[in-house]
């Protein structure tokens, strides 16, 4: 009866893959929220409200794809942050080269991992449902 491990099955929830899920998250539903809203002239209030269903679709559609499209999309993001970190590094805020680049690397890093995390939620969820029947 005792399984390896203390005889508990695993949790759904984890709070490394909850963290780092959240934080891409807020980062992507709050500027798409407040770009949309700041475009249509809203309040934050519809920012808050057209960002979290930014985040419910992300969610949903991140969950259906295959793992090519998955793996294809998530370096295509991861790069487009990279150049945007970067290139924000040197523009506006005027850092070397070298710190730039430390920059955009930490910021694709930080992003692969939650789109790794997030494919890990995704795949436990759905063993965590399937064994549930």
């Amino acid at each position: 009866m005792s399984e390896a491990g203390g005889g508990r099955r695993p949790s759904i929830i984890r709070f490394r893959a909850g963290f780092l899920v959240l934080l891409a998250l807020l980062i992507v539903s709050g500027m798409a929220g407040r770009w949309v809203a700041t475009l249509f002239s809203f309040g934050l209030g519809w920012a808050a409200l057209i960002g979290l269903g930014v985040a419910v679709l992300v969610g949903a559609v991140l969950s259906r794809l295959s793992a090519g499209a998955y793996i294809g999309l998530a370096a295509l993001v991861c790069a487009v942050v990279m150049y945007t970190a970067f290139d924000f590094a040197r523009g506006p805020i005027d850092w070397s080269d070298g710190w730039a680049a430390g920059l955009a690397l930490l910021a694709g890093l930080l992003l692969g991992a939650a789109f790794w995390d997030f494919w890990r939620l995704t795949h436990e969820v759905r063993v965590w449902a399937h064994e549930r029947d």
